[in-house]
This record gives structure tokens, sequence and C-alpha cells, in this order.
């Protein structure tokens, strides 16, 4: 089950950190628009149905036990801000193709729709233009032919209503201008720039199209409204009105007003197309929508006509991707030759005829569903709660599966402070990260309710992470650890009036370091670690009390203050008035945080901290097209925070998925199999009896 990852906005990255910094388990997915229906004691299941699909050696059903309805099956409000709900993506996100998608586990970027890469963009007057071919002999469930004139006509509808949230991040209107079909197999883009890979790659590339044939008549009336006189009245006056703002001729509070009328008859126009039927759509994927009861069930069945049914998806050590027929008709290999070690190997399904989405309403009734067998995969967006956990490792019937959050929890610090800036600041940061045993923390602290974390892009993001950047004095002893950092801080011009050293006597411990004196001389000052509140974040409460004695075990006079989040939230980003901090952040697939976290002077930068290096990669690495250049580009903007640590990472929450009656040619997956593939429908087989 090759994963759309388009819809995991960059754009959001803020509310990640909050998200992240207010809850121990965070959902990447967007929040549920949904009221949540009342709970049911006995769940309405499907009355029985002669199969519409032919017959096959499938299983019958694979069950899941969802906590919320859908909102809506309308493609344009799905991807919209209106029907942003994982729980309509669990359902629904696999029903319309993309041009290209992402590899299982490793994500590297392949072709899906597409027969192959894209072209180079070249210039074309003042735009930017490049092309992707088709595959020849697709079809949509009606079986009609999928086209280049399906994705230009979807990309061009999304741009003409100034579509929101996943449509915009994909086809951006700021950015990209046009779409056209050159012919039945080849799609051409028009950008007012170079796109780089968040744009062009992890963008449009990335992004759902749709039945032309289908929808080109439906949105008639909504498309009138913006085609018509008025509409384009509006709009000149709007410019006319931006132009006399900058001249002096006008106020902005007329330029604003003008907009206001625009912008709802926009509204009028988005409204229509939101709420049309598509009762008989055709979509693509390899499943299809075929019955949806609201407050009680919704279901999928086998699209026969998706052509990578069957297809057999091969990874190799060496970086190699191979998919192919066992028949012969089709193979596509990309990045590198396909030999040697075999990493993953798997036969794309489905192996069930319908995927039966059941509605429980609260976690309680859904476990007891899946304890009394009546439901094979709990869905939840954040996985599996601790409590659950631990009944359902009672269970032998009943596999619990553990993976990390793509996100981590850090330690950053205010390089506006004198003591932490510079290469002095550098090597106190490095010092301070030999100090924290992770392992120690995660294991032994917090009793494996937490995952080590040691890079930005984590382990399980395998395509853009760097396994080889500096992890300070991983897997060290305590005494070891102090010893090198002792070193760092001597070699870089630290000095002590009492040394740290090591303590043989009962077992061994450090004797603390006293009296520690900055490279100038000075007097290292008094310093706070800002950190949640036990009540409100006991990991990371306990996280800062350890990381002050480890601090002080140095000779650095720090104190762990335990406080309210929003106080944190404001020394840090409003008054900077902090020296260090405990937050978290929610990530992306596409990493191209390594470089927005830490750019001078906006809001996800509050450190102070600044680096010639970095912005010389990071100006090189945020344009790039080539996603092999950009790849080589992240791994040495890896090493460069690695090395300089504007941020210690700490650790993650692990994400924990139940089920039964079911095997997976895989289960380590990044935010897991629920949350990370909505249970992955087409990849699960029934379980060997």
């Amino acid at each position: 089950m090759k994963r759309h990852l388009w819809f995991v906005f960059s754009v959001l990255l803020i509310a990640s950190m909050v998200l992240a910094a207010c809850a121990q388990a965070t959902p990447t997915q967007p929040p549920a628009q949904a009221t949540q229906p009342p709970a049911q004691e006995q769940p309405t299941q499907p009355p029985a149905e002669t199969p519409t699909q032919p017959t096959t050696e499938r299983a019958p059903v694979i069950r899941f036990a969802t906590l919320e309805d859908m909102t809506t099956t309308n493609v344009w409000a799905l991807f919209d801000d209106v029907g942003a709900s994982y729980w309509n993506y669990v359902v629904q996100i696999y029903h319309w193709p993309t041009l290209f998608t992402l590899s299982d586990q490793r994500y590297d970027f392949i072709p899906a729709v597409a027969a192959d890469f894209p072209s180079e963009f070249t210039q074309e007057g003042d735009l930017y233009v490049a092309t992707v071919k088709l595959k020849d002999g697709l079809v949509w469930s009606d079986g009609s032919p999928v086209t280049a004139d399906d994705v230009a006509f979807t990309a061009n509808t999304v741009l003409k209503f100034k579509l929101g949230l996943n449509w915009q991040s994909g086809y951006n209107p700021d950015y990209l201008v046009k779409v056209e079909a050159v012919d039945p197999l080849t799609v051409k883009f028009y950008y007012n720039t170079i796109p780089g890979l968040s744009l062009w790659q992890y963008g449009a590339l990335q992004s759902p199209f749709v039945n032309k044939a289908y929808w080109e008549p439906k949105i008639a009336d909504a498309l009138a409204i913006v085609n018509s006189d008025e509409y384009k009245a509006l709009e000149q006056q709007v410019a006319d009105l931006e132009k006399a703002v900058k001249e002096g001729t006008a106020t902005q509070e007329e330029l604003d007003a003008k907009k206001g009328e625009l912008d709802a008859k926009l509204k009028e126009a988005v409204d229509i197309l939101h709420k049309l039927d598509n009762e008989g759509e055709p979509t693509f994927g390899a499943w299809r929508l075929e019955k949806w009861e609201v407050g009680a069930f919704a279901e999928n069945r086998v699209n026969e006509k998706n052509f990578f049914i069957g297809t057999v998806v091969e990874e190799y050590a060496n970086g190699a991707y191979r998919e192919y027929k066992e028949d012969g008709s089709y193979e596509f290999t990309a990045y590198g030759t396909p030999e040697g070690e075999k990493v993953l190997e798997y036969k794309s399904g489905p192996y069930f005829d319908s995927a039966l989405y059941t509605l429980y309403g609260n976690p309680d009734a859904a476990v007891l569903a899946l304890r009394n067998n009546d439901v094979d995969f709990l869905l939840n967006p954040s996985g599996l709660q601790q409590g659950f956990v631990d009944q359902l490792k009672e269970d032998p019937n009943i596999t619990i599966v553990e993976n990390k959050q793509n996100g981590f929890r850090y330690l950053a610090f205010n390089q506006n402070r004198s003591y932490f800036k510079g290469e002095a600041g550098k090597a106190l940061r490095q010092a301070i990260a030999c100090m924290i045993d992770l392992d120690f923390l995660s294991q032994r602290v917090l009793q494996g309710a937490v995952l080590p974390v040691y890079t930005l892009v984590p382990e399980g993001n395998g395509f853009w992470h760097n396994p080889d950047v500096p992890k300070w004095c991983a897997g060290d002893d305590t005494k070891t650890r102090m010893e090198k950092a002792v070193k760092i801080l001597k070699d870089a011009g630290f000095t002590w009036e009492k040394e740290p050293s090591w303590n043989e006597a009962r077992g061994g411990s450090v004797e603390y370091g006293q009296g520690l004196k900055l490279p100038n001389g000075e007097k290292f000052p008094e310093v706070k670690l800002l950190a949640p509140s036990a009540g409100y974040d006991p990991l990371r409460a306990t996280a800062g009390v350890y990381i002050e004695q480890w601090m002080r075990q140095l000779g650095i006079p720090a104190t762990a203050e335990l406080t309210n989040f929003n106080n944190i939230l404001t020394a840090v980003y409003d008054t900077g008035d902090y020296d260090m901090f405990i937050l978290g952040w929610g990530l992306t697939i596409y990493p191209d945080y390594i470089c927005t976290f830490f750019d001078s002077g906006v809001p996800t930068n509050p450190y102070g901290y600044e680096s010639a290096a970095l912005k010389e990669k990071c100006d090189a690495f945020l344009v790039e097209t080539d996603i092999n250049k950009a790849k080589e580009l992240a791994f040495e903007i890896q090493n460069i925070l690695a090395t300089e640590l504007p941020y210690i990472t700490l650790f993650t929450n692990p994400v924990y998925d139940a089920f039964r009656n079911l095997e997976y040619p895989y289960t380590e997956v990044l935010d897991g199999i629920g949350s990370g593939l909505y249970g992955a429908p087409t990849l699960a087989k029934p379980a060997a009896q």
C-alpha cells in the first residue's frame, strides 16, 4: 500500500508544535470536524447483500472499528477545510489517483499513475514548465480511461475556486498558474517560478485528481458565479484598490471592504461545489465506496479495474525499488539496480472483498468489540491509549504493535544569551547532549512510556533520514559520558573551581562540578529550564528534572522550572525571556522543517540561532527540484544540526495498534498502521489459522 502523504501539511507545523506540547500523543492528521455521534451498544451492521464484484479467492470482509462518522463524500470538500477529518480519510483517502506516491516504509518518491519521473523544468516566456507522462491503459472504476485531461481539469478547478488546505498545498495558486493536457497521456504544469520539492514532488505531483467527464457538467453552476461579469468586476475593483492603496489614493478600509465582497461571492460558489452530490462518481483506487449509512457504518468494496491489484513490490538494502506484475506485463525500477538483500517484498491486495467500517462512538465500546471478535482492527488517529493496551495484551488472539510517532520532544536554548552563543555555546550544548542518557531516561526512568530520539529526521522516515549524524555519547556508560563532556568543555576553554570527577565509592557516581567558569573567566550564571508541569505532562516534567541534574553534574547551575504550558509559549515566542525550554513538534515526511524551524526571523526560530553553513545548504535545499540532490543536501543539513545542536532531541511517544485475525507484510510504520496507513486494508491478509 503505497502511501499518499500530500495531505500532511507543512503549513500546520506551528499548530503541530502546540498539539505536541499539549498532549502525550499527538495526531498528525487534521482534527476531525464532525460532532462525535452517541455510543451505540449494538452497532448497526450492514444488511446481507449479493456481492457486486466477481467471485474471487478473497476473504469476505475486513472489519474496522471507528470512533467517529464520516461527514462528506464530496471530493472537493474532503480535501478542503470543511472535510479535513481522519475519519473521512480512513474510508476514502485511497479512492482518488495521484501522479506520484511514496513507497512503503522507506518513503521513496515513486510514480503511481505517472509512467516515469517528471521532466526537468524549462522556461517558456515568463513561466517555468515541466511535463509528466501517464501510464497507458489505466481506467477509472467505470472503465473510462484515465487521461491528462483529468489532471488538468482538477488542478485548474482548484485554482479557479481557490480551494484551501490539502488542495492548496498541492495546487497552490501563488505559484501554479495553470495545467494543460498536451495529449491524452501528457500533462504540462506552468509555474511562475521554479518550484521546490514542497510545491512540486510533495505538492502537485502527490495531489489527487478526479474524473473530468463526471465532474465538468456538475460544477457548471458554481463555475458560472466565478466566471460572471459581476465577479470579474469585483476582481478588477480589488486590483485597482490595491494599486490605489500603494499610491496613497485609497484607504486600507476601502480595500478590505471590497475584498470582503469578493470573498463572499467566491464562498457562494465554493459552497455549491462542496455540496454537490457525487453518487456514481468514478474513482480509481483499489477500493470504492459501496455504501454509507450515516451514524452506523460505511463499506468499501474492491475496484476490480484498479491497475495495481496484484502488483509485487520489492525494496532492496542498496536503495533500489522495484514493482512488477507476475505475468510480465509491467515492471518499474528506480534508485539503483534491484539486487542483493531485499528488505521488503509483498504482493498488493486487497485480500478481502469488502472493508467494513462500523461506528462504535467511544473507545470502550470499540475495545470491547475487538475483544469479542466483532471487529478486526481498532482505528484511532493517535493510536491506542496505554490503558487499553494493557487490557488487550492479556488476550493471546490480539496483536499489539508499537511504532514511533513522526515527531519529537526537544530541548532548546536561547542563543541570544551570551553563554549559549558562539563556539563556546556550541561546546556547552554538545556537553549537555553527551550527559543526557536517552536510553536510561526512556527505559529506566519513564518505564518505556516513550522512545528515544537521536535525530531530527526520524529513523522511520527512511528516504530522508541520515543515520550517520553525530549522536553524542550514545551507548556510553555514565563515567564515559562525564569524561567526554568534561573534555568537550575543557577543550572550549571552560574551567571549574572543582572539576567534575568520578567517585568509585559505592558503585561509582559523578562528583558534581562546582564553580563553572566561561572561557572569558566569568562565572557561569544561574539558568532556568522551562518544562511543562507534572500535572500537564509528567513525561516532560520528569525529563526536565533529570536534565537539571545532568547539567548540575557538569557544574552548570541549572534549575528545572515546571510551569504552565502557556507560560512557556509566552516566554519563548513573546518576551524572549528564557534560558532553555522543552517543547515538541509534529513533523511531515518531506523534512523542510530542518530548515524552516531554524530560519532567522520566523516564528519557529525564537532561539537566536544563526548558522552560515546551515543557511547556505538550506537556500539550495528549499529550491532543489531533483529529489536525489535534495536528499544529499538534507543529509548535510542534518549533520550540521546534529553538530551545532540548536535542538537536543529527547523522545517521542509510541503509537500502539491493536488487531486480530490479520497479517501484514510489515508492521514497522512511522505513526503506526492505523494513524499512518489508515489500517492498510490493501496490505492486510487473513491470518493463518
